[in-house]
């Protein structure tokens, strides 16, 4: 199969940014070059056919024209190595599907990206949704991506997941991810929380999206959330911090704020 390769040159914010979205939007076929005089390079493959995301369309790139898959597969697949996630979850990243029944590991086909290290807004939320889940716990992961968290939760002991996202092939991946790893995880396409019941509670709620999104709909989740459960809002860049924090803090209280390098996630609870 041949592949159309394109790239553009951004600075390391940008770069910062789109790869929060790029794992938010379960888009993993690019990958990020560190230049030595001109910046960060940014390269995307697209199938024959296959058009570029949309929160790519504002960028100005090159096209390389087609490349054989050989090209960079070989790479690709030298990058396939176990990493700690955090607080003792291995992701193991899988050339193709095999069974992952490890309560502490994580199977995940990541796509034909250089690299599988999750973003920090990933690990962020990952974290402090593997603290927080209690075995029996409903859960409901909002913008579920690759549906690594919702895996986490199912795997931590939560009695149902239910994971929501507007775009079919994130929800491809979230049923894929919980085949590998032998979980039970209800999917709805959503365009935000519009497939959810009004009569719906959840005892935890996860996000990981950019301000612009979660501004959408986080004071919402207040009226699905059990009267003493809590929401993580992680893909905080720190340049939004406040921005976010003023809008919640009409609904909820900041229970907690966790940080890693230029991102942050956050604890809510009900006022």
């Amino acid at each position: 199969m041949k592949y159309r390769h394109f790239v553009a040159f951004l600075s390391e914010e940008e770069c910062d940014l789109i790869e929060g979205i790029s794992w938010n939007e379960g888009f993993s076929d690019l990958y990020f070059e560190k230049l030595v005089d001109s910046g960060n390079a940014l390269h995307v493959f697209l199938g024959e056919g296959e058009e570029l995301p949309v929160f790519l369309k504002g960028i100005e790139f090159s096209d390389l024209g087609f490349s054989e898959q050989k090209e960079w597969f070989e790479k690709w697949k030298e990058s396939l190595v176990p990493f700690e996630l955090c607080n003792g979850i291995e992701v193991i990243p899988l050339e193709e599907e095999e069974e992952i029944i490890d309560s502490n590991k994580i199977g995940i086909i990541p796509g034909m990206a250089f690299g599988t290290g999750l973003h920090e807004s990933t690990k962020l939320a990952a974290s402090l949704l593997s603290e927080s889940v209690r075995r029996g716990s409903k859960v409901l992961d909002v913008g579920c991506g690759t549906g690594i968290l919702s895996v986490i939760a199912a795997k931590r002991g939560a009695s149902s997941v239910l994971a929501l996202d507007v775009d079919q092939h994130s929800i491809e991946k979230t049923v894929e991810i919980a085949r590998i790893n032998h979980v039970s995880i209800e999917t709805r396409l959503s365009d935000f929380l519009s497939a959810l019941k009004s009569e719906e509670r959840f005892d935890l709620i996860v996000s990981n999206m950019i301000v612009e999104l979660l501004n959408e709909f986080a004071l919402d989740l207040r009226e699905f959330l059990q009267k003493d459960g809590r929401v993580i809002l992680s893909g905080i860049y720190k340049d939004k911090y406040q921005e976010i924090k003023s809008l919640v803090e009409k609904g909820f209280l900041i229970e907690r704020i966790k940080e890693d390098g230029d991102w942050k996630a956050i604890v809510l609870r009900r006022k």
